[in-house]
């Protein structure tokens, strides 16, 4: 016999209240007194607990007959049903504002249904099917990735839980485009109003697609869904079988739009694979009530934040040159972050959920992104491979090992089995680079690396010439290592970081002080950084703050900035081996 789904049913016939009423109807399970019924804590992909039962409003357990049944709530999401194994009907509003690509959403205009904010599920069951029916106010349409139940109307099937919750679902009056790469469909359901070319848009889009499918030798799924809203913020959250793209509509005025987007929707369509298939072992199945702790979100966030950008170099949407630019710039960014070296990838993968997203005050002098570190991290293991291999093998052909030997095979992943792999690639130990770089705390090799792939390095001190150009003579300039809050109006200069051992930091500053004065000299939050800089390295300077309520002043000296601005170009006087292997490792000429 074919076993019974659990079915939910989502009304929204009072959009302005911004609550969703849910009603869930579990079948019976004989043999069984009592069911528990569990409302997840926190969305995958996103690594924090939101304690989304926080939202649930007017919960109510009846049998089929409209009676009550006795019902024990266990703790802040987890409730215990005496069924006498009968069938039971779960209803319940959930109340839906927040705009993100994590959570849900209801108002007069449209509705965005993300499962792990919606749904209950009986424990010891996710892997029972699903069925969901959506009843939208008139007028309008439903996209999302699940397949249609044949028959029903707006209605459809998921083979477990999991895969419910995986599968957001958009309902509103947004636009529908779709395009195919070979067999497979492809489908954008976007809302909101955008200044962008959408010709353009479904051609870069498709671009990545195909470059992507390519590298991994064809698509895992018969139908992809690409959710966008084009609001006023920035976002982006896989699935298997579709993605949410949060975007700011009114950017596409120039190309720094237009690539923002790209990136965005490469980084999301790689996790298709990196963490949706390719995955720890720790990721799937998940346990919806509590962390879920893993060691590779380096390799599953970091790694595809390095493979967005070859993507769209190789898809012919950025220039090598727009690569190596875009590339110095943010090295420039990560070289200059104090906490860069001071923990260790694998470990601040494992305390993403206490540390990434509720960092404290001295984050920056102790940690850093694993997306940011995981990237350089990537771009290191990368150009190691194909100076082991001529060129001829990198990062690309890592990930379609992966895929082809474990995730196609429906075989997890972990931290020794990407070593393995990466050592067959290159064909020697790769010990050093797993225990300096992701298990250890030494410096990224970046430079040194790139320029064994034929790009020119180079390095300079910030000085006042680079920071205004109407001044002709060059001058160092002086550098405290404080760092600002930046506000809306600019009007006080509050002190966000101090860079240990720098001067700032040897006579006591620290954060939350108020710099009013320098030299003397009134400040506020868009004149502090000139006023400091005014003084050249050697220098004493009086720096007035308020800590709380008291006025202090101290004197500083400045030193030398130590931070470097970094410049990557082609080096068109390299050999010709190292020009062969450049183009190897860029997927291009150049």
């Amino acid at each position: 016999m074919p076993i019974a789904p659990i079915h939910y049913r989502v009304a929204m016939s009072e959009p302005q209240s911004h609550e969703f009423h849910i009603t869930m109807e579990i079948p019976a399970f004989p043999g069984k007194d009592s069911i528990e019924v569990v409302f997840p804590a926190w969305a995958p992909g996103s690594y924090l607990v939101r304690d989304f039962s926080r939202h649930i409003y007017d919960l109510e357990m009846r049998d089929r007959a409209g009676k009550a049944i006795p019902c024990e709530r266990i703790d802040k999401q987890r409730w215990r049903l005496r069924t006498d194994g009968k069938p039971i009907i779960v209803r319940y509003r959930v109340f839906a504002f927040e705009i993100s690509v994590r959570t849900s959403f209801l108002d007069d205009s449209r509705a965005f249904l993300n499962g792990t904010s919606l749904f209950f599920f009986v424990e010891g069951e996710i892997a029972r099917p699903c069925v969901v029916t959506i009843d939208p106010p008139t007028g309008w349409r439903i996209s999302t990735a699940l397949p249609a139940q044949r028959g029903q109307r707006h209605t459809f099937r998921a083979r477990d839980y999991d895969e419910l919750v995986d599968s957001p679902v958009e309902v509103g009056t947004h636009q529908v485009l779709d395009f195919r790469v070979d067999k497979t469909r492809f489908e954008v359901a976007l809302h909101g109003h955008i200044n962008a070319d959408l010709a353009r848009i479904l051609a870069e889009l498709r671009a990545i697609v195909r470059t992507t499918g390519a590298m991994f030798g064809g698509f895992p799924f018969e139908r992809y869904l690409f959710i966008i809203h084009a609001l006023s913020t920035r976002g982006g959250l896989e699935h298997a079988n579709s993605c949410t793209l949060d975007i700011a509509g009114l950017s596409f005025e120039d190309e720094k739009g237009y690539q923002s987007f790209a990136e965005l929707a490469a980084h999301e369509f790689f996790h298709a694979w990196n963490v949706k298939r390719i995955r720890d072992r720790a990721l799937g199945p998940f346990d919806y009530t509590k962390e879920n702790y893993t060691r590779l979100l380096w390799f599953h966030e970091g790694f595809t934040e390095h493979m967005q950008a070859l993507v769209l170099l190789r898809a012919g949407l950025i220039s090598v040159e727009r690569y190596l630019k875009d590339l110095a710039e943010d090295w420039t960014k990560y070289a200059a972050r104090p906490g860069r070296n001071v923990t260790p990838l694998s470990e601040l993968s494992y305390e993403a959920w206490i540390k990434q997203y509720k960092p404290a005050d001295n984050h920056t002098n102790r940690m850093v992104s694993y997306y940011d570190k995981g990237r350089w991290a990537g771009l290191t293991l990368d150009l190691i491979l194909r100076s082991a291999t001529a060129g001829r093998r990198g990062l690309p052909d890592l990930f379609r090992r992966l895929w082809l030997r474990h995730a196609a095979r429906d075989r997890s992943i972990d931290a020794a089995i990407i070593r393995s792999e990466a050592e067959a690639i290159a064909g020697r130990s790769l010990a050093s680079y797993f225990n300096r770089f992701i298990d250890g705390k030494a410096e990224l090799p970046v430079p040194a690396l790139l320029r064994g792939a034929g790009v020119k390095v180079q390095a300079a001190t910030p000085s006042e010439y680079e920071r205004n150009d109407k001044v002709k003579a060059r001058r160092l300039l002086g550098w405290s290592g404080l760092v600002f809050a930046s506000n809306g109006e600019r009007e006080s200069a509050v002190v966000k970081n101090v860079v240990p051992d720098s001067p700032a930091w040897r006579v006591g500053i620290t954060f939350g002080d108020e710099i009013i004065a320098v030299d003397g000299a009134r400040t506020t939050g868009a004149t502090v950084g000139k006023r400091l800089a005014d003084g050249k390295p050697g220098q004493d300077i009086a720096v007035s703050f308020f800590r709380k309520d008291r006025l202090r002043t101290t004197k500083l000296r400045l030193v030398r900035n130590p931070e470097r601005k970094w410049a990557f170009a082609v080096d068109t006087e390299a050999s010709p081996r190292t020009r062969r292997l450049r183009a190897r490792w860029l997927g291009v000429s150049g």
